[in-house]
Order: structure tokens, then C-alpha cells, then sequence
């Protein structure tokens, strides 16, 4: 009875041995492989701009200042509006100022009279020395007479082109084209040269955009210069203006000062540019963004901004890599990142990878949120070519700029 269980037992198992060989193998472990879009690092030339804050300031500006003291009779212009050159802005009493131009003109009719007495006094002396009727003192007296005339008229004629100029000076005149600002006297108040200014008057057309760049920032643009990573512009860079309200000026300006020290101050280097302004919209005093812009990458390796991610050590990418059965997956790699530049081709923005790719990595650029842990399967496909935007007629060219 024994045997015969026994024997029962084994045909049991090579039963079940048999069908465990024509059953299906067990199902793999773990996430199917993700579904990403990838994209080839290769280098490219591609612009890139530099942004300051900046403010600006009027390309020129002066104080009116009264260049004869008296009393402001009258002014000319309304505050905050546009003058001329030439314009008459205020007037001074010239009764004093024309009194002594009077007086002037009386003085040099007088020193007038007294040369020409002295010259036929000299000429009658001449004829009565040559026929020996006075001594040659006398004849040398006369003729010292007519020098002193002559001088006495000279300043004369001094003092009454200073009065002339004196009384010109009652009329305050716009030494140059621009915006009035607010009158800091007026009529009925005494005014003197040392006294007060009257008011200032700006020129915003040209405006300026004042400022600067750390000593730091301009040594590691000087070092990417002479290794070949970057070309600048120099003075040929354009520039554009980024206002307080995050929108862009339609201006492009130009930069036309570099200054070739350090400030004692601050330890930057300061710099300025250029932007005409006829419609008058850009004001002095406002805070701005410099966004300078000319420069190129010639070999630069980018990636779209958001295939970048941020982890606890730092920034990484996702790149693909070559798993123990040779199936893509996913590995995180520490990049280091440069500057941010506009995709001249979809208007998109991209970092350019300073350190961590070379040139024929492929980078994970969509479906980051599939990758669950590093090393993950995944399912790659090559990004599409970007078409390149239509042109948009209505821009302005100085906002269409990368």
C-alpha cells in the first residue's frame, strides 16, 4: 500500500513538471518604459544679449542763470513745455542797463572829439616845427596828446560794447532746444548772477541710459573674448530698453560712452547709451532695464529652459543612456548654466550649458514628469524641427530683436 502511494506521488509531479514547461513565462517587474521626447546637443552659434539696470538722464541739461542783477519783469515760457533755441524765457528791468548805455555812447562821442582836436593840433605843430617856430618838445608833447586821445576813445568804445552787452543780458534767451522745467523765481523778484538759478531746462532728445558693469563681470566677458566663447560687439551693439512696467521701449539706441576707469565708489565701470526720443516718451529719472545686445556664442551647446531641472544638489538633465539589457534610460546629469538666449527659430528660450554635455548627447526635453527615478526605461523619440515663426509685419524691429 505504501509503494503503490508512493508511486502516485511521482506521477503527480511529473504532471504538474509538465505543465509548468507550457505555461507562459511570469510577467517582468516594474513601470513600462516612459514615453520622452529627446533632443541632440550640438553646437550652434547663437546670439545672446547682456541686461543692466540703468536709469535715464537727459543728454544735456543746464541752469538759466541770470548774467546781470535786476528785477524779473516777465516770463516767457510755460513749465514742462518745449522751448527753442533762441526762445526768450525771461526779461529783466533794462532801464538801469539802457541809462548806461546812454552814458557810454555820450563818452565815446566825447573821446571822439578830443582825438580828432588832438590830431589837427599835431598837424599844425608839424608845420610850425618844419619852419622853426616851436621846439621839438612841444611838437613831442602834442603828439603824446593825440595817443592819450586815442586810447581815451578806445575805452570808450570798450565801455559801450559792455554796456550793449549788459543790456542783451535782460533778455534771457534758451541757450539750447528742449523741456522747461519749473520756475524757480518770479516776476517781481530781484535776481543777481550769484543769486539763484531760474530754472532748468533739459534736452531729452537724444536721452541717455546711464549704467555700469562690475569689475567681476566685465573680467569674465574679457576671458570669454580671448578664448573664442564669446564675440562682442563692442561700441557696434545695439540696445534696448526694458521698462518699469516689464514691456520694451520701441527705441533701439546705441552705445557711445565707455569709461576706461573703475568708479572710486561703487567699483564698476560706467557706461551709456544712446536712444532718440522726438515723441519725448522717455523721461530722465526712470529707472531701466539696458538690454545690450550684438553679441554671439559661436559654439555654444543649448537646451530648451525646460528641460532643466532643479534638485537638491544643483541643476540637471535628463540624458539617455544604455541600460544592463541595452535599453534606453533615463540618467540625471549635473549641468552647470550660462547664459539665457531666445531660440531665434520658435521665439522659445534656452540655457546654454556652460558644463556637465558634449556635443552628440541626447537630452530628455519633454516628459520629464514620467521619469520616476534615475534610471528609469524609457521610450525616446526625436524632437520634430522647429518651423520657424512667421514674420509678424506689425512689430516693430527693435522689439523683434532676440
Amino acid at each position: 500500500m505504501r509503494c503503490v502511494t508512493c508511486w502516485s506521488l511521482c506521477g503527480l509531479a511529473l504532471i504538474l513538471s509538465a505543465c509548468n514547461r507550457n505555461a507562459p513565462p511570469p510577467a517582468q517587474s516594474g513601470p513600462p518604459p516612459a514615453a520622452v521626447t529627446i533632443e541632440t546637443v550640438a553646437p550652434q552659434r547663437v546670439p545672446i544679449s547682456f541686461e543692466y539696470v540703468g536709469r535715464l538722464e537727459a543728454s544735456r541739461e543746464v541752469e538759466i542763470r541770470p548774467r546781470v542783477s535786476g528785477v524779473i519783469l516777465k516770463r516767457y515760457f510755460e513749465e514742462g513745455a518745449s522751448v527753442k533755441a533762441g526762445s526768450m524765457l525771461f526779461k529783466i528791468d533794462d532801464a538801469p542797463y539802457a541809462a548806461q548805455l546812454r552814458a557810454a555812447q555820450a563818452e565815446v562821442d566825447t573821446q571822439s572829439a578830443r582825438l580828432a582836436q588832438a590830431r589837427l593840433d599835431q598837424s599844425r605843430n608839424k608845420q610850425l616845427a618844419a619852419q622853426g617856430f616851436i621846439s621839438s618838445s612841444a611838437l613831442d608833447n602834442s603828439a603824446t596828446s593825440q595817443r592819450v586821445a586815442d586810447a581815451g576813445l578806445r575805452a570808450a568804445a570798450a565801455n559801450l560794447s559792455d554796456a550793449k552787452i549788459n543790456l542783451g543780458y535782460t533778455n534771457i534767451r534758451a541757450p539750447i532746444s528742449g523741456i522747461m522745467g519749473r520756475a524757480l523765481q518770479v516776476e517781481g523778484a530781484l535776481v543777481s548772477p550769484s543769486g539763484p538759478a531760474l530754472a532748468t531746462l533739459a534736452q531729452i532728445h537724444p536721452i541717455y541710459a546711464r549704467f555700469s558693469i562690475g569689475e567681476d563681470a566685465r573680467l569674465a566677458l574679457q576671458k570669454q573674448e580671448q578664448s573664442g566663447e564669446l564675440e562682442l560687439a563692442g561700441k557696434k551693439s545695439t540696445v534696448g530698453l526694458i521698462l518699469a512696467d516689464g514691456t520694451r521701449a520701441p527705441v533701439q539706441g546705441q552705445l557711445n560712452f565707455s569709461d576706461y576707469k573703475a568708479n572710486a565708489q561703487t567699483g564698476a565701470f560706467d557706461m551709456r547709451a544712446e536712444f532718440a526720443n522726438p515723441a519725448g516718451v522717455l523721461k530722465p529719472g526712470q529707472f531701466v532695464r539696458v538690454v545690450v545686445e550684438g553679441g554671439q556664442m559661436p559654439d555654444a551647446l543649448t537646451v530648451p529652459q525646460a528641460a532643466v531641472q532643479e534638485g537638491p544638489t544643483g541643476k540637471f538633465v535628463y540624458v539617455v543612456g544604455q541600460g544592463p539589457d541595452k535599453q534606453p534610460i533615463a540618467l540625471p546629469r549635473p549641468v552647470e548654466v550660462g547664459a539665457w538666449v531666445t531660440d531665434p527659430q520658435t521665439g522659445g528660450n534656452r540655457w546654454v550649458i556652460k558644463r556637465g554635455l558634449q556635443a552628440g548627447d541626447k537630452v530628455v526635453v519633454e516628459g520629464m514628469a514620467r521619469i520616476f527615478f534615475p534610471g528609469m526605461p524609457i521610450a525616446p523619440t526625436p524632437a520634430k524641427p522647429a518651423a520657424s515663426p512667421a514674420p509678424d509685419t506689425a512689430a516693430n524691429p527693435a522689439t523683434a530683436q532676440p
